[in-house]
């Protein structure tokens, strides 16, 4: 890995934000499952990219993350951010040197304070995204990931039982990461995606771009 491969990968992050959207979906996971007695903490800076008006406006999202390792090919974990939860596991499909493939399920509640003719301020998720993982060596990982979302989004007036103006949508979506070991539990990630928003009554709406910057930490649990 060279530092034009990481200039290359992080140009077309950013290239992808460019892409007019509502909200980010970075989520900043490689494919290799946190070990069995360990948590890994993050600190994250995501991008929320949204309309104003006709023009595209664009925001810092500070998130903390978490992912417990459970057994020998799968953990837990979630991300907090200002607009909302996401919960999810990891499992560990595939893993032949250098490439690990898993599988990540996950669910996540989010409030988007911006509104346009396509941005309903309430977002529930659920869906998966499949992550594969290629070493180039001890330091240097490329991760490529596939998603496929389902997505509620209606009013506020949702929590009073009224769903006047809501709508399913389908977000088939993919991302590249790029992530560097800084020392054995420290590792600092760049990702960069992009998702296609598919109303199911309205038809296709403004694809949404996403970047983020990661910096996780691994630690033994206590005993």
């Amino acid at each position: 890995m060279t530092p034009r491969h990481v200039t290359w990968a992080l140009g077309l992050g950013g290239l992808l934000l460019i892409a007019p959207g509502c909200m980010s979906g970075a989520r900043n996971l490689g494919a290799a499952t946190t070990p069995a007695g360990t948590t890994e903490v993050g600190v994250s800076v995501n991008a929320v990219a949204f309309e104003r008006g006709r023009e595209r406006a664009y925001l810092p999202s500070p998130e903390l993350t978490f992912r417990k390792g459970v057994g020998e090919n799968w953990d837990w974990g979630g991300r907090l951010t200002l607009l909302g939860l996401e919960l999810g596991t990891r499992h560990r499909l595939v893993e032949r040197s250098p490439w690990t493939l898993s599988v990540a399920p996950s669910a996540g509640l989010w409030y988007v304070p911006v509104t346009n003719n396509s941005t309903e301020p309430v977002n529930l998720r659920l869906g998966a995204q499949a992550l594969l993982d290629y070493r180039l060596n001890r330091t240097w990982t490329i991760t490529g990931g596939a998603s496929l979302m389902g997505t509620f989004a209606g009013p506020l007036t949702v929590f009073q039982g009224r769903f006047n103006g809501s709508h399913l949508l389908a977000l088939p979506g993919g991302s590249l990461g790029v992530a560097f070991r800084l020392r054995p539990n420290l590792e600092l990630r760049a990702e960069g995606g992009l998702e296609l928003p598919l109303d199911l009554r309205d038809g296709r709406r403004q694809p949404t771009g996403h970047v983020g910057l990661t910096l996780r930490w691994r630690r033994a649990d206590a005993r």
